[in-house]
C-alpha cells in the first residue's frame, strides 16, 4: 500500500503542476486586460515559461540525483505557488512575466522527480505502465484549468482564481513532506558533485542512442500546435473568433 500512496502523492503534485502550467491558457483575455498587454507581449508569458522549463531539464536532473524526489517536488511546488501568488496579486507586467518564468522553473522540477519514484517503489514489470499513467493522468491538470479554474475566473475574478491555484500548491507541499520518501530503504542519493565534463559526456552518450533522438524529434514535431492552443490561444480563439461561451470553450478544451 505504501508504494501506491507515495506514487499517488507524486501524481497529485504533477497534476497541480500541469494546472499551474495551463492556467494562463484559459485566462489570456483577462491577462491582456489586467496587464494592458498586446497579443505579442502576452505571448512572451508562455514563450519564456517554456524556455525556462526546457533549459532547466538537465540542471533539474542533476539536482534530482543530488537531493532526491521529495526535495525537488516540494521545491517545485513552492516555486509554482510563489509564481501564482505573484500573478494573483500583481498588476505589473514585468512582475507577471517573471512569475511565469518561476512557474516554468517549478514545473521543470516536478515530472522527472515523480517518475524517479516509480522504479524505486515498484517492481520492474510495473515501471513502464506506471510511467505512462503518470504522464497521462497528469493531464487532468489541464481539465482543472479548463473547467473549475475557468469557472472561478469567470465568476469571482482574477485574484480569487489564481489564489485558489496557489492554495493547491500549498496542499501539495504539505502532502509531499508528509508522505513522499525517495526510496523504501535509505536515501539513494549522489553524495559527490558531478563535474561539467562528466555531465556533457553523459548527455552525449544518451543523445547517440537512436531512441533518444526519435523521442526528441517526435515530441518537438508533433506538440507545437497543441501547445499553442492549450497554453495560450485556445480559449480566446473559441470565444472571440468562434463566438462560444467561456463555459463551452472550457469544456471543449
Amino acid at each position: 500500500m505504501r508504494p501506491w500512496i507515495v506514487w499517488a502523492t507524486g501524481l497529485l503534485a504533477y497534476i497541480i503542476a500541469v494546472l499551474d502550467r495551463t492556467t494562463l491558457g484559459v485566462s489570456g483575455l483577462q491577462a491582456a486586460d489586467r496587464f494592458a498587454a498586446s497579443p505579442s507581449v502576452l505571448s512572451t508569458f508562455v514563450v519564456l515559461q517554456v524556455i525556462v522549463y526546457a533549459a532547466a531539464q538537465v540542471p533539474a536532473g542533476l539536482l534530482l540525483d543530488r537531493f532526491g524526489s521529495r526535495v525537488l517536488i516540494v521545491c517545485g511546488a513552492a516555486l509554482m505557488t510563489t509564481g501564482q501568488l505573484v500573478l494573483a496579486l500583481s498588476e505589473s507586467l514585468p512582475a507577471a512575466i517573471g512569475a511565469r518564468a518561476i512557474v516554468g522553473l517549478g514545473d521543470a522540477l516536478t515530472f522527472i522527480s515523480v517518475l524517479r519514484l516509480v522504479p524505486y517503489w515498484f517492481e520492474p514489470a510495473r515501471v513502464p505502465l506506471l510511467a505512462q499513467l503518470t504522464g497521462i493522468c497528469g493531464q487532468l491538470g489541464q481539465v482543472l484549468s479548463a473547467v473549475p479554474f475557468l469557472a472561478i475566473l469567470t465568476g469571482s475574478g482574477w485574484t480569487p482564481a489564481y489564489m485558489s491555484v496557489a492554495a493547491f500548491g500549498l496542499v501539495v507541499i504539505v502532502l509531499a513532506l508528509a508522505l513522499i520518501r525517495n526510496t523504501p530503504h535509505g536515501a539513494a542519493l549522489t553524495s559527490e558533485p558531478i563535474s561539467l565534463h562528466t555531465t556533457l559526456s553523459r548527455i552525449k552518450t544518451v543523445w547517440l542512442r537512436p531512441g533518444t533522438r526519435l523521442g526528441f524529434f517526435t515530441h518537438m514535431g508533433t506538440q507545437f500546435s497543441v501547445t499553442v492552443f492549450a497554453l495560450m490561444w485556445g480559449v480566446p480563439y473559441l470565444t472571440v473568433a468562434q463566438g462560444l461561451s467561456e463555459t463551452a470553450a472550457g469544456s471543449l478544451l
